[in-house]
């Protein structure tokens, strides 16, 4: 796997020095030693987990405004390396959520999907969030990764829903992601998650126990479609 890394001219002995190469041709400092990474974060931010696998998902809801069907994506690994997990290999699936930046060529290729950057007022800060293809409006992460009737892996906790499709990325690097990692076995565990469950009666992550191995069974009930080239990735 080969990392890019964003090392300044006053920096590149110093991340030499750590195990940063040097590529002329392509002008690029990179690391093809998972094990470097590490050492080299400094110059992998501001990016949190680096996808050696990264593909889209997509399916369709009910925009929540104007009631007509859209159409949304979203971005899932796996095969990754997170610096909350001190770079070391995670082959479970995960969908990302919150993504607030990614490679300039793989944001202009999610344009064609309406994925863009939006202030949202849910979390008071700007991401990657998918918009209505007829009214503009946001439909949030909120809603797309933590609501189970919504959200991207439903058909694993219901059989009458509809089927995601995904498709790979393909690649020659790693693409890195300043993203919200999902911890499902975690959260599944959450008490504060059961109690609300118990005391409305919505269905959330905790109360469907959507574990780590549940999510890992989610390409089995998805439609695979050809791999993607994106240019520059």
């Amino acid at each position: 796997m080969i990392v890019r890394l964003n090392v300044s001219f006053k920096e590149k002995d110093l991340a030499k020095s750590k195990g940063a190469k040097w590529n002329p041709t392509m002008k690029i400092w990179y690391t093809d030693d998972i094990t470097k990474l590490p050492e080299l974060a400094k110059w992998i931010n501001p990016y949190n987990i680096i996808c050696e696998n990264l593909y889209i998902l997509k399916m369709s809801q009910i925009c929540w405004k104007c009631k007509k069907s859209t159409n949304v994506v979203c971005l899932c690994t796996d095969k990754s390396y997170s610096e909350n997990d001190d770079y070391r290999i995670n082959l479970n699936i995960q969908v990302l959520s919150y993504i607030t930046a990614m490679p300039d060529s793989l944001a202009e290729y999610m344009k064609q999907f309406s994925y863009i950057p939006s202030y949202s007022k849910a979390i008071n800060t700007s991401y990657y969030v998918n918009h209505c293809e007829h009214c503009k409006s946001l439909q949030g992460d909120n809603f797309l990764h933590e609501s189970p009737e919504k959200a991207f892996y439903k058909k694993l906790c219901y059989s009458d829903a509809q089927a995601i499709s995904y498709a790979r990325i393909d690649t020659k690097f790693s693409i890195p992601l300043q993203a919200n990692l999902p911890f499902y076995d975690e959260i599944s565990n959450s008490n504060e998650l059961m109690f609300a469950h118990m005391e409305t009666g919505i269905e959330n992550r905790a109360s469907l126990n959507i574990t780590q191995k549940l999510i890992n069974g989610l390409f089995h009930v998805s439609i695979i479609e050809p791999d993607i080239k994106v240019n520059g990735i």
